[in-house]
């Protein structure tokens, strides 16, 4: 496993391990008051992933030498199967194969939609310096500010629109389009940070002062929109060298998550449900898949939480020289979803705070924590349900109930005891995965099986697994 040479970064109530000196949970601070009555704001520094940390410990190594040996397991047990029973090889792979089948594509439709946006950095700096020629206080500077609002409320229209159309009509299967989904919210929630964090300096900016125009250089924008966070500044800490032994490391690792996800979804989901809609299927049976499940589940969230949030991440941040790979913090001890939420994907919750739950805070409803955070779930659910709607080219509110409803219900709900909160966020999370893809993988077959003629609108929102279950 890759050791970043970055140190820990000591904060308060350290604990010392084996020697070595590890941040125990919430203590690792990452934001700090800058004004008196503002939310604290996002601090950057130098500092590793938790896990590059805690694999310099024996114990912990072990378990991922553990993990690497089910792995290896479960691949020698499905290649047994498929050629025992069916006299072949696919270890899960048709996934990977049907996905990627338009790969020349996926790179066209990405490029498009990257230099889409540069017209962002381009528009930001044409309305700053037409401003400060403009009248303070005039009609016409205020004009000229509306305008420019509107242009960028078209821009972000426009993009997630030709941008999702880009996606779901060139002929790619669900994970190609799921992935190009996910980069155009990447992007979105990039170009929104960049105009947020850098408009306030411009509308402060003095005219006649001898300070020069707070515009960033293009440099500064390019840099941003490929650094692995989603919150702009225009500085941050660097670390001296790229150590491509260990962005090699990471690429494998994410390579290799790739085909254990493959191989899980295939195996235990889609083979579970392909013949839904060619033969019956009743509750009973459902319910016995799901619930058989569970550890599935856990498998799926643990391969996603690694492949994005920690191989992906810390290559991308080492090629970048990026030195902050705070990209999630120790969410597996939580006993509370309030905490998992926060904690979970750090880079997604630091836009969120910034940029959402902060700015309705002391700005929209001001002082209204409740109204505040729940802008945050609802965000958060309509963009997760927005990708995977398009994506599987359905509309199933599942993640709408688990965000909006449960999730915002389990944040308000506390656990005194650590260790049974614990046990049942593990519980409750793994049979939430597996209903999740449970529901997806039938309603996926119900309309591969039981296709209709006249395809309307009502057709997208209204679930096919109900009636073609016959």
């Amino acid at each position: 496993m890759a050791k970043d040479s970055i140190k820990p970064i000591r904060r308060q109530d350290e604990q010392r391990v084996n020697n070595k000196i590890f941040v125990s949970k919430e203590e690792l601070l990452d934001k700090v008051k800058t004004k008196p009555g503002e939310l604290p704001c996002k601090q950057f520094e130098a500092r590793n992933s938790l896990l590059t940390d805690l694999y310099e410990l024996k114990h912990v190594r072990t378990v991922y030498h553990i993990a690497l040996a089910t792995l290896i397991g479960l691949l020698l047990n499905s290649a047994a199967y498929d050629y025992l029973q069916k006299g072949e090889f696919s270890f899960g792979f048709s996934l990977i194969r049907k996905g990627f089948v338009n790969f020349h594509f996926l790179i066209v439709i990405w490029l498009g939609m990257f230099l889409s946006t540069l017209p962002i950095y381009l528009g930001f700096k044409y309305w700053a310096v037409i401003r400060i020629q403009l009248t303070p206080q005039s009609s016409a500077l205020k004009l000229w500010d509306r305008l420019c609002l509107g242009l960028l409320i078209l821009f972000y229209s426009g993009f997630l629109y030709f941008s999702t159309l880009a996606a779901t009509h060139n002929g790619q299967q669900t994970t190609a389009t799921l992935g190009l989904l996910m980069e155009m919210a990447r992007l979105l929630m990039k170009s929104h940070a960049f105009v947020r964090s850098n408009a306030p300096r411009v509308l402060k900016y003095k005219p006649h002062s001898d300070k020069e125009l707070p515009c960033p250089n293009f440099n500064k924008f390019l840099y941003f929109f490929f650094a692995p966070t989603l919150v702009y500044q225009d500085n941050y800490p660097r670390t001296k060298t790229i150590r491509w032994n260990y962005v090699t490391i990471w690429f494998f690792e994410f390579i290799g998550g790739i085909f254990f996800l493959s191989f899980v979804l295939d195996r235990y989901f889609i083979f579970a449900f392909e013949y839904y809609g060619i033969r019956s299927y009743n509750w009973q049976e459902i319910l016995i898949i799901t619930l058989g499940n569970f550890a599935t589940g856990m498998l799926l969230l643990l391969g996603l939480f690694y492949l994005l949030l920690h191989a992906w991440m810390n290559a991308f941040a080492e090629m970048l020289r990026f030195a902050d790979r705070l990209f999630y913090k120790d969410w597996w001890t939580s006993s509370t979803y309030d905490r998992f939420y926060r904690t979970w994907n750090v880079v997604v919750h630091d836009w969120l705070y910034t940029y959402v739950y902060k700015d309705f805070y002391e700005i929209v409803t001001p002082k209204n924590k409740v109204v505040s955070k729940l802008m945050v779930f609802f965000l958060s659910a309509i963009f997760h349900d927005y990708i995977l709607g398009f994506a599987f080219g359905f509309y199933l509110p599942i993640l709408f109930i688990n965000f909006f409803g449960f999730g915002v219900a389990f944040n308000f709900f506390k656990i005194k005891s650590d260790m049974f909160g614990n046990i049942l966020f593990w519980y409750f999370t793994g049979i939430g995965m597996s209903i999740n893809s449970t529901f997806y993988s039938i309603e996926f077959y119900s309309r591969f099986n039981c296709p209709i003629e006249n395809v309307t609108i009502g057709s997208y929102f209204i679930p096919r697994f109900i009636s073609c279950n016959k």
